[in-house]
């Protein structure tokens, strides 16, 4: 028995022989001292959310906490330190601060997304460098039915009559040729915006959470604009009527490079062919002309008799014209 347990000493401290001899031997001075410079490298720290952080609210103190980084994957724009003794006086630095937009659990806080309330208004600090803020009224049947929330993009779309009073103006004046095309064009839709960012609706700049109750019903929407961007929307309001139109959360590959317009000619089958309809209406009155001069001659110059009074009247369809004696 004594012999055994001797023997299993002597094979431990040969093992450990071995293992050490094996470390120094392959790993050699260089990596043991890369290893030990690597283990006196002070730990970095990044501000992270401990919860959901929605856009306006006030930062405290106990939605965000510390988390040890990688170096390699640190980011210029986290909020970082390598010493304890600032994990409190950053954090005491930062609470108060107002939240430009949303935060998610775990995400790391970005000195960009925040903003004394001593520095600037609460809609002001969520505006991008550069961009303004326009608002106008809206209904439900011009904004989506009220489905349009802070946070998500919209096209706008301007709905007017300019375009037919612009056609009027270049009219030459006098009498009308008649076989000038008919002037039918009234309303027009156009695409003014794209892609533009909601920022506010009515008073709210966040979407409200789901078991909240029920809202206001949609009157003012506020978008984040370039200052080019907010004289047009400004000069459109004058114009005409404004609509928005939401946008997918998905990059669609599908948009228009030209400008996007509709008109009610193109709307309408009954416009876009009337000048059609009624050039086949002006073909059979002269064909019934020709015919009727035929019946004429034959009957020695004596015309048929031609009821007093008729009134065309217009049935739609390809039926185009047709008169009505009145008695």
């Amino acid at each position: 028995m004594r012999v055994l347990i001797v023997g299993i000493i002597v094979l431990a401290v040969a093992v450990a022989v071995v293992a050490t001899y094996l470390i120094q031997t392959f790993s050699g001075e260089e990596k043991v001292a890369e290893l030990k410079k690597e283990a006196q490298k002070p730990k970095i720290r990044v501000l992270i959310a401990a919860k959901e952080i929605r856009p306006g609210e006030t930062l405290a103190a106990n939605a965000i906490t510390w988390q040890v980084w990688v170096e390699e994957a640190l980011n210029p724009q986290f909020i970082s330190v390598t010493k304890d003794e600032d994990q409190a006086k950053k954090i005491a630095d930062l609470v108060g601060s107002i939240v430009r937009g949303p935060i998610q659990i775990g995400e790391p806080i970005l000195a960009a997304k925040l903003f004394k309330r001593d520095k600037a208004g609460l809609l002001s600090g969520v505006l991008e460098s550069g961009m303004r803020a326009v608002s106008f009224s809206v209904s439900p049947d011009t904004a989506s039915a009220g489905f349009i929330l802070p946070g998500d993009r919209v096209d706008v779309l301007l709905t007017h009559t300019k375009a037919q009073e612009a056609l009027q103006k270049k009219a030459k004046p006098g009498p009308v040729d008649p076989n000038a095309p008919l002037l039918v064009l009234q309303q027009t839709t156009e695409t003014i915006l794209r892609n533009v960012r909601v920022i506010a609706v009515n008073q709210a700049i966040d979407a409200p959470p789901a078991n909240a109750p029920a809202v206001p019903a949609t009157a003012t929407i506020t978008l984040e604009l370039t200052p080019k961007q907010a004289e047009l929307l400004i000069t459109a309001r004058a114009m005409g009527r404004l609509s928005l139109v939401l946008r997918s959360l998905q990059a669609g590959s599908d948009e228009p490079k030209r400008p996007a317009f509709t008109t009610d000619v193109e709307v309408s089958p009954f416009l876009s062919n009337l000048n059609e309809i009624l050039a086949e209406e002006e073909r059979k009155r002269q064909q019934a002309l020709e015919e009727k001069k035929k019946a004429t001659a034959k009957t020695g110059g004596t015309a048929p008799k031609q009821p007093k009074d008729t009134v065309k009247i217009f049935r739609g369809g390809k039926g185009g014209l047709s008169e009505v004696t009145v008695k």
